[in-house]
């Protein structure tokens, strides 16, 4: 059971994932300040490319 976390239904081992990418700060009164990290340029391009402004092409 406790190998869950570090294998996929196939079986292969899961993608690593890089330690605390995602940071949060509790400023208070359930007030939280989150940061992470910015998208790489490649996956800004590709969005941009499968999702075209609208009104751009009639």
């Amino acid at each position: 059971m406790d190998n869950i976390e570090n294998t996929t239904s196939a079986g292969s081992p899961a993608r690593k994932q890089k330690e605390n990418v995602y940071q949060a700060e509790y400023v208070g009164s359930g007030t939280f300040k989150i940061s992470k990290p910015k998208r790489t340029a490649t996956k800004r391009r590709q969005a941009a490319l499968k999702n075209p402004q609208r009104g751009a092409r009639r």
